[in-house]
């Protein structure tokens, strides 16, 4: 047995799990809550960083001590976006401030930090980034936090991983190009950290950005010391990148992300729409990749007002996913599912539309929400295969796990051969890939993604 230890430190929960590379079998999976944020003003979103470091040990420790399993090595992959500063002896100057803090919209001086990039910058962030800047990227909290005078004259930004790695001893400083990308400070043109973003950041704030050095999958960014041992932690990666990973994408298909938001991606596109984002991926490869489609966030809206209506007294989700292909394609209400400010195309909010007497009944409904769910793919594949020219779709995320027949009806608004969602989270299975290549059982990550594909068999310890 050769076992090793998957880490996904998500937006909703951590989940854990041991696999065996011998075998490609996972056991001991577990799920954790987030770990809740700190009171602080609307808008912000900050945990505290040792609050992270001990969910981290306490599990490394559950692993090792409680099940007594002696893994090889540690991988795992986070949320991208947030960040934490930390000082010369990597203490801790802020808290990890998430994706979804949206600070840099605040006024400092007559101006908020996301409207100062634009004037320092204009398009050229996106140009750099491979993506559109939004509220939540790193970049823009830390104009922020420097505009502010919270910050000294020079610090390390770290992502949730970069600061994992420093929580034991012989950290490499070294970061994986999804994760500092996913900060906005990499340049995905040169494939390296862009000191054009990093001196913006200077020349505004007076405040010196350290940044860890890009690094292939598979290497170490430090250890964890246990009963006298090092066992390596790789480097982290972007959850994104490496779900998609584990769904397996390959240069014929098309990844169709579904969770609480969706990202629809290509390997290696040509795209030039300029709502196609470009993101770091594995071996040199890149994604092209449509983001904040709408999807978990807005059903759950939707079906949110029934539940309150009802008073509880009715399983929505389970009506929904027993709704047959042929009352859904009769459907004829039309949802508009862009409800929240970042969704892509987002105007004033969503709607109902197309409402007859007669029709406005809960059947039609459900049956409509969910064609409008999945009519909208039609159009995003279009933009990223405008010739139809991939032949198949790989579904993944929770929403293609607990409403399966979507498969169907994603396969007749696009034209494509749709595969199921894997049974487990294609998170994991991206981990596991990565844990192939930090063994050595492979030396690139498609390549080490042929090894057991999408195979997902738990045995018990």
């Amino acid at each position: 047995m050769t076992p090793y230890l998957l880490l996904d430190f998500g937006t909703t929960s951590t989940k854990s799990t041991i696999v065996d590379l011998d075998t490609g079998s996972f056991s001991e999976p577990q799920s954790h809550p987030s770990i809740p944020g700190v009171e602080g003003p609307t808008g912000h979103y900050e945990i505290p960083l040792p609050e992270i470091r001990d969910r981290f040990l306490s599990i490394c420790t559950h692993y090792c001590d409680a099940l007594d399993i002696h893994f090889h090595g540690i991988v795992l992959c986070s949320e991208m976006h947030g960040f934490a500063v930390l000082g010369e002896e990597d203490q801790p100057l802020t808290n990890y401030i998430s994706w979804k803090d949206d600070r840099s919209l605040e006024e400092i001086n007559g101006i908020s930090s996301f409207d100062v990039l634009t004037r320092e910058l204009g398009n050229a962030t996106a140009t750099i980034t491979g993506m559109k800047p939004r509220t939540g990227f790193a970049l823009l909290n830390l104009l922020h936090l420097g505009r502010a005078g919270r910050l000294p004259y020079r610090g390390r930004v770290v992502s949730l991983p970069g600061w994992l790695a420093r929580c034991s001893e012989n950290a490499t400083c070294r970061e994986h190009p999804t994760l500092l990308a996913g900060m906005a400070f990499y340049d995905v043109r040169e494939n390296a950290l862009s000191d054009e973003l990093i001196d913006m950041v200077r020349n505004v704030t007076g405040f010196t950005s350290l940044l860890d050095s890009p690094a292939l999958a598979g290497q170490v960014a430090g250890y964890w010391h246990r009963r006298g041992e090092k066992i390596p932690i790789c480097v982290g990666v972007g959850d994104h990148q490496c779900s998609v990973l584990g769904a397996g994408l390959t240069d014929d298909s098309i990844s169709f992300n579904l969770g609480t938001g969706s990202q629809i991606s290509v390997l290696d596109g040509k795209n030039a729409d300029e709502t196609v984002e470009t993101r770091p991926f594995f071996d040199g490869h890149y994604l092209q990749t449509i983001t904040a489609v709408p999807a978990g966030r807005a059903l759950n809206e939707y079906v949110g007002f029934l539940d309150e209506v009802s008073g509880g007294n009715a399983d929505f989700w389970t009506l929904l996913d027993k709704m047959s292909a042929a009352d859904v394609l009769r459907s004829d209400l039309d949802f508009d599912l862009r409800l929240f400010p970042g969704a892509r195309d987002f105007g004033d909010g969503g709607g109902i539309t197309r409402i007859r007497e007669g029709r406005l009944n809960l059947h039609n409904y459900l049956a409509s929400l969910l064609r409008s769910f999945a009519a909208q793919y039609r159009e995003i594949a279009a933009v990223l295969d405008p010739d139809h020219t991939l032949s198949r779709c790989l579904l993944g995320g929770g929403i293609a796990r607990n409403l399966p027949h979507l498969r169907n009806l994603i396969a007749h608004f696009t034209g494509y051969e749709v595969l199921p969602a894997a049974p487990l989270d294609e998170s994991i299975l991206g981990l596991r890939t990565l844990a192939l290549v930090a063994a050595g059982c492979a030396p690139t990550c498609l390549e080490a993604q042929e090894i057991f594909g999408r195979k997902c068999r738990i045995d018990e310890l």
